[in-house]
């Protein structure tokens, strides 16, 4: 996996560079929203069919997005009362209560941003529908 150097101007502290890696995975997950709301059947396909056959070796957003899943599954099982603590950085992030330092913040913040975006993109795939008819043939049909 490719690493994203850190804008010049990135604070050099734990708790900030945390913030930075935050705010990147919202700015990724923002553009392949946008992206999935073009009207352009391949971005369609690419990104919003989880039945896409692709070339061996290619992923498409739906494969990448459940081995993450699978990832973080086993992360969260390792994490001692993961469930609450997920619950509480939830209302953390809504503004419910008071932010807290605890173990795993980082770790609990991506999984509502992935949460979150995943609720996106069902909700896009439900406003678009399907691509725009079936393909036309590549040859006449006899009827």
């Amino acid at each position: 996996m490719a690493k994203i150097p850190l804008p010049a101007s990135a604070p050099s502290g734990k708790g900030q560079v945390s913030e930075v890696v935050s705010s990147l995975n919202l700015q990724v997950t923002s553009v392949l929203s946008r992206l999935a709301t073009f009207p352009h059947p391949h971005l369609h396909e690419y990104l919003l069919d989880p039945y896409l056959n692709l070339a061996p070796g290619c992923r498409s957003l739906f494969s990448i997005l459940v081995r993450v899943i699978g990832d973080l599954m086993q992360r969260l099982q390792r994490v001692p009362h993961f469930r609450a603590k997920l619950l509480l950085v939830r209302r953390q992030l809504m503004g419910l209560v008071p932010g807290e330092q605890m173990d795993h913040t980082m770790l609990f913040k991506g999984v509502v941003v992935l949460e979150e975006f995943c609720k996106e993109l069902a909700a896009i795939a439900l406003v678009k529908g399907p691509p725009e008819g079936p393909s036309p043939a590549p040859w006449p049909t006899r009827r």
